[in-house]
Formats: C-alpha cells, structure tokens, sequence
C-alpha cells in the first residue's frame, strides 16, 4: 500500500478516540480508502470493490486488525446501498460529508502539478484528521428502519430499471408497431399494456384478430395488478 504525502501532527486523542481514521472515495464499482494509523502515525491506500462479499471481508478485516476499537470513516454520501452495509458494523462510525465541502478543501490542497494533488479519498481523511470536531457523526437507526430503508433502496431501484426498460420498449414500438403505442395503454409497464402486447405483439396480429375479440380485450373485468385473467 502507497503512502500519502499528506502530513499531519498527531495528538493524544486520535488514540483515544479511534483506533484509525478512514477517508472513502464511494463509486459505483470500486471505493478508493486512505486509512490513518492512529498508533503508527502511517498512511495507507487501497481500494475496494463494491460488492457485499468484499464489503464483509474488509469490514471484519479492520475489525480484527484494530480489536474491535472504533473506527472513524468519512465519505460523501448520506444515503444509498453502500451507507446501509457500512452501518451494519457498529465499530466504525460513519461521518457523511456535504460534496461542496469535500470540494472547497480539495481545491485548497491543490498544487500546480496533477499527479500530486490529493484524492478524493485522501481529502476526506484529511477532513475527519483536523476537523472532526466540525462534524456531526451518523447516528445508526434501529434494525428495522435500517432494513425499510434497504427496501426503499430496492424499490428505487427496480423503479429506475422499469423506465429504462419501458423506454426501451417504446422506442423499439416506433419503430416498427407505433399503433401499440396507443392501443396498449398510456403506460406500457401497466398491467392492460403488458397483456396487450403478449396477445398481439405485431401489427398484423393485430389485424388478424376478430373485431369482438379486441372488444372484449377491452371492456373484460378490470386486471389484477400482476396482470393475470
């Protein structure tokens, strides 16, 4: 692991407070992490890849190394997948940073050559370094507001992927079946547009079809949510 060329004096309390401080630069595949000794005085880089079978193996990686002490992180985010797999490790506790904040100390650190400003992770562990006293620690919600908000995390998720996939599917309809734009319904996702594009996925289908069968189609008792007749 890199050593930063960051420095800092250290001071009693780093080793009563914490046993190390961290400063994670989030993304959505990999995490780059600068770690602070807070016995040594040393510096570390690394990264880590967001996955849960990763996140674990690093959490109770620092955990044994450090005993089980706290461990102070800044990052950031506020919110999201991999705020709710952090705060399922009691012994680190998690310090959320405004962006524009992070931003503001980067550019005072900034030097006239590319390859020696800080990154983003080492900007946030310089900020958790000098100015923890400014910030105000996550406070952990109870098991169960921790797994609604990990369902409303899904559910905005499974959201997101509905409108690509709709969006999808409405410029493929352009393309070649524009009048399914309107017959199936305004939403194409909803129950009458899903069931009408499986029973008549092409124009000539269509036409094909009995004028009393696309009349029933319409005015047959309203369709459950999932879809099912």
């Amino acid at each position: 692991m890199n050593q930063t060329k960051l420095n800092r004096k250290r001071t009693a309390s780093d080793e009563e407070d914490f046993a190390a401080l961290i400063g994670l630069d989030w993304a959505s595949q990999q995490h780059a992490l600068a770690l602070y000794d807070c016995a040594t005085g040393k510096r570390e880089s690394s990264t880590l890849e967001h996955a849960p079978e990763a996140i674990a193996q690093w959490a109770h990686g620092l955990e044994q190394r450090f005993g089980g002490r706290k461990i102070a992180l800044c990052l950031e985010q506020a919110k999201g997948a991999l705020i709710n797999a952090l705060l399922e490790y009691s012994f680190l506790v998690l310090y959320p940073i405004n962006p524009a904040t992070a931003a503001r100390y980067r550019q005072a650190f900034k030097t006239s050559r590319a390859k020696d400003d800080p990154t983003d992770a080492q900007v946030c562990l310089e900020i958790v370094l000098h100015h923890r006293e400014k910030l105000t620690p996550w406070l952990a919600n109870d098991g169960a507001t921790r797994e609604l908000s990990r369902l409303l995390e899904a559910r905005r998720s499974l959201i997101d992927l509905r409108t690509l996939l709709t969006n999808m599917l409405r410029d493929a309809l352009k393309s070649y079946y524009p009048q399914a734009l309107q017959l199936a319904g305004q939403d194409l996702f909803a129950p009458l547009g899903c069931q009408f594009l499986l029973k008549w996925p092409s124009l000539g289908q269509l036409q094909k079809a009995r004028t009393e069968s696309v009349r029933k189609f319409y005015f047959r008792p309203q369709l459950p949510a999932d879809g099912r007749n």
